[in-house]
């Protein structure tokens, strides 16, 4: 009969297992894998030629998954690269969602198939199915002969090229990743080539050119990959970001071009600011792709600033990045925005990477943007123009529809089950040096994880 053993003989068998590590593992399912290379890619200028030199490597196999693809020069070398290799004997398979990869040319789309390029469309529009209209793939993975991957929030379009600190060179991070985590990276590509292929195209999942070989250490990173589905309900990402955050100690950074937060991570943002913790949010300034967004992301604003949150505004460039780093040790890299759409309904693929020398690149490349951006000022945000704040409301309630909720509702408890006072909790700003008393504010607590003592009361 199976005898469980004490949870200290684990740790003695995994002594670099760290308790959240062990955490996001229970909560997630996933496991981490050990022995990764993470390499990070700062704006198209290092990113593109990254990709071109794993494609122009490749001898074998290259799958890729991409959602926004656009044509222009940047598309341009990757179809050139792409249909090279194809011609070399090398299998291509590309899949582009049909939303995001909808400005690629047809003359793209026609070079890649006559080298032998496989290309298939992700959940093509419009279809007689509409229930899918709206569940698309955000994610981007590009996978060289089973080894070596790449993803984060890039677009294969020109305005993701150059440094991300001039106008139409929008701001970005990706990774280049080698070891066992590879095989999850692959996986987020294979699951929806497979669905596609199923429907339109025939065919089997393996080909000869799948080897799916070992995959050996390259490096010391413990990476935990999470491939998000677009099934009703929060996902795994969601479910990631809140563990973060209520196991956070001392610092929380987050990169992502907009911050359209659900109530419930609202509400767990501030409270972790609250809990003494610092929380600082990078959100696009002035250069933005979609206005009536932003606007609906502005619209908390206030609640965040309330709660002492740090909220800055990149001034160069578009901000794209989807980066959290947690008390400098524990980064989530990827797809993901903080918004409603990518935690219930796009499918997405991030990496949370244990590692304190990775989490130091990201947080050095925050700096950084820290130095180009201008923070928002509770005086300052408070003074807005009233047109402003109209136009806040009016794109809140406009955007609603489309932005996710409808997914979000279908995992929401029935009406007659929610209590009118968690409904309409009593509203009490504490101080973000301090939490409420239990039982009396809306601060909810820190998670203290096993062999980590608490922080000491303030």
């Amino acid at each position: 009969m199976f005898a469980a053993r004490h949870c200290d003989d684990f740790m003695s068998l995994a002594p670099d297992r760290t308790p959240r590590r062990r955490i996001l593992e229970s909560f997630l399912g996933v496991p981490f894998t050990d022995g990764n290379q993470v390499d990070v890619l700062r704006n198209g200028e290092e990113m593109f030629p990254a990709l071109l030199e794993g494609i122009a490597a490749s001898t074998r196999s290259i799958d890729l998954l991409w959602f926004a693809w656009r044509s222009g020069a940047v598309d341009g070398r990757l179809t050139d690269a792409l249909a090279s290799r194809a011609a070399a004997g090398v299998q291509v398979r590309v899949l582009l969602d049909a939303y995001g990869g909808r400005r690629i040319s047809s003359d793209r789309l026609s070079s890649l198939r006559r080298a032998g390029c496989h290309v298939l469309s992700y959940r093509p529009l419009p279809s007689a199915r509409p229930t899918v209209w709206n569940l698309r793939t955000h994610r981007r993975v590009l996978v060289c002969d089973e080894a070596l991957a790449f993803t984060g929030g890039t677009g294969i379009a020109d305005e993701w090229d150059g440094d991300g600190h001039h106008p139409g060179s929008w701001r970005d991070t990706g990774v280049r990743v080698a070891g066992p985590a590879v095989a999850g990276l692959r996986a987020a590509f294979a699951g929806p080539w497979f669905q596609t292929q199923a429907r339109w195209a025939g065919g089997t999942p393996l080909t000869p050119a799948d080897r799916c070989p070992p995959l050996c250490g390259e490096g010391t990173s413990a990476v935990q990959v999470l491939r998000s589905s677009s099934a009703p309900g929060w996902n795994d990402a969601a479910l990631a970001v809140a563990a973060l955050l209520q196991t956070a100690s001392t610092r929380v950074r987050a990169c992502t071009p907009y911050a359209r937060l659900p109530h419930w991570l609202l509400t767990l943002v501030a409270d972790t600011a609250r809990r003494g913790v610092t929380v600082q949010l990078l959100v696009s300034g002035p250069h933005v792709d979609r206005p009536s967004v932003h606007l609906q992301a502005e619209r908390q604003f206030q609640q965040l600033l309330d709660a002492g949150v740090e909220i800055w505004r990149y001034q160069p460039s578009l901000m794209h990045g989807k980066v959290l780093t947690v008390d400098r040790q524990l980064s989530m890299v990827g797809t993901t925005n903080l918004d409603v759409r990518s935690l219930t309904l796009n499918e997405q693929v991030c990496l949370l990477v244990d590692d304190p020398s990775v989490t130091a690149v990201l947080d050095s490349d925050f700096d950084e943007d820290l130095r180009a951006s201008e923070r928002v000022t509770d005086a300052g945000w408070k003074i807005r123009p009233v047109r402003r704040r109209v136009l806040e409301m009016a794109a809140d309630a406009l955007g609603r529809p489309l932005r996710g909720w409808g997914g979000a509702g279908l995992a929401g408890p029935r009406p007659h089950l929610v209590r009118s006072e968690d409904k309409h909790p009593s509203p009490q700003r504490g101080s973000r040096h301090g939490p409420s008393e239990e039982g009396h504010g809306r601060a909810g607590p820190r998670i203290t994880v096993a062999g980590e003592h608490p922080p000491s009361a303030p």
